[in-house]
């Protein structure tokens, strides 16, 4: 099974689903002040970690990897205005990370708040001095192929972006890469297109899933053309399970582009013509999703009407040999009456001409419901009637011809 749209293993959490997640528990919230954070999700089997990345157009690329008591010594010694800086937070789930890293930037306890809470809706806010992107990045996982989502936070902060995920392992490589050997325009520009660049990697990695979902859809329905079969309604639901929570993850998502192009002061001008694009994506993307789920409702409605041809097929076959018992148990109740002066009863030939004619009877019946094509006509595969009605109105006209010549 295909790994989308990381190609980097997403094995850092304890317990593999067996279904679509559509909904999280968030009891651990309750009764807590606004600002208060609260980790909220599965926990990784991870130690967390700090990735920093800084850049510049004339200057050489760095990548340093901190953890624990180092992380707030090396944050604090960035050079934040000279450089474009890059600080990738793997592992949410510890808050003392996440606290250390919030302190160094002054991040607002609210803002920390969502960092840790992996069951927030994908939003676009606007804080004194940074702003906040929140996001789903879908992959499937690697044992069992069923989607599963992983919170993204940004925080565009001056010449610095932060970035805060759950587990390693993302679709940002692409972006180290091209940042490492200074392809494309990523070391000339400044954090604001690095922070485009990275959501328009999630972005393009929802086009890998809504392709492979598309590709179920229509390998599914290929088979429904020939029958439904066991199995096949199990299937559906879980199409249409995983197509809802594509539409719970990536519609909001739209909303949060929307909101960037309408906010105007988020990217510099020569940026903001990406955030278009990047509008058109989602756009893509979310009528993708909403034309997989009418085709998901019209797959459970194949389903069903193949399971009720199959039942009026049953219910025929039925009907017919019913009818053909029909006259024979007359026959049989007329001499089964006991009546004394039955003149057939003491003829030596009444026995087998009765039963002759009641195997008659019963097969004449039966030879006439295959002439008409109302038995065995799945087996046929043609009904042999309406065929030779066909024959005959194709050879009409060549024969009338042919007797005019």
């Amino acid at each position: 099974m295909p790994i989308f749209p990381s190609m980097r293993a997403k094995s850092a959490f304890k317990k593999a689903r067996k279904k679509v997640e559509l909904f999280k528990k968030t009891q651990k919230k309750a009764l807590l002040p606004p600002g208060t954070p609260v980790h909220i999700g599965d926990i990784p089997d991870f130690k967390p970690y700090v990735t920093i990345h800084t850049y510049g157009p004339d200057s050489p690329y760095e990548e340093l990897k901190v953890e624990n008591n180092a992380i707030e010594p090396m944050l604090r010694a960035m050079p934040l205005e000279t450089r474009t800086n890059w600080v990738d937070v793997e592992g949410i789930h510890d808050l003392s990370v996440v606290k250390t890293v919030s302190s160094v930037f002054d991040i607002h306890p609210l803002t920390q708040e969502d960092l840790v809470n992996t069951n927030l809706r994908p939003a676009f806010e606007s804080f004194p001095g940074y702003y906040y992107f929140s996001l789903k990045m879908i992959y499937t996982q690697p044992d069992t192929g069923v989607l599963q989502q992983e919170h993204v936070s940004l925080i565009l902060r001056g010449n610095t972006v932060l970035s805060f995920q759950e587990v390693p392992g993302d679709v940002f490589s692409v972006i180290r890469d091209r940042i490492a050997k200074g392809i494309g325009k990523v070391r000339t520009r400044g954090a604001d297109y690095l922070a485009y660049m990275l959501l328009d990697a999630i972005v393009d990695g929802y086009y890998q899933i809504t392709d492979h979902i598309g590709e179920k859809i229509e390998a599914l329905e290929d088979e429904l053309r020939l029958g439904a079969r066991e199995g096949h309604l199990e299937r559906i639901y879980d199409i249409k399970r995983e197509v809802l929570f594509l539409r719970k993850n990536i519609f909001p998502v739209r909303d949060m582009v929307n909101k960037i192009q309408v906010e105007g002061s988020v990217f510099a001008e020569n940026s903001r013509i990406y955030i278009t694009d990047l509008y058109d994506h989602i756009q893509q993307v979310a009528e993708s999703i909403a034309i997989y789920t009418e085709l998901s409702t019209v797959l459970l409605d194949t389903y069903h009407a193949q399971m009720n041809l199959r039942m009026n097929q049953i219910f025929k076959v039925l009907t017919m040999f019913s009818t053909i018992f029909l006259p024979l148990n007359f026959i049989a109740g007329i001499y089964g009456m006991n009546f004394e002066y039955m003149p057939e009863l003491h003829s030596r030939q009444a026995y087998p001409i009765v039963l002759g004619t009641m195997f008659l009877i019963a097969f004449g019946m039966l030879g006439w419901f295959v002439w008409k094509g109302w038995l065995f006509e799945n087996r046929l595969g043609r009904n042999p009637r309406r065929t030779r009605l066909r024959g005959s109105e194709t050879a009409g006209p060549a024969a009338h011809s042919h007797r005019n010549s």
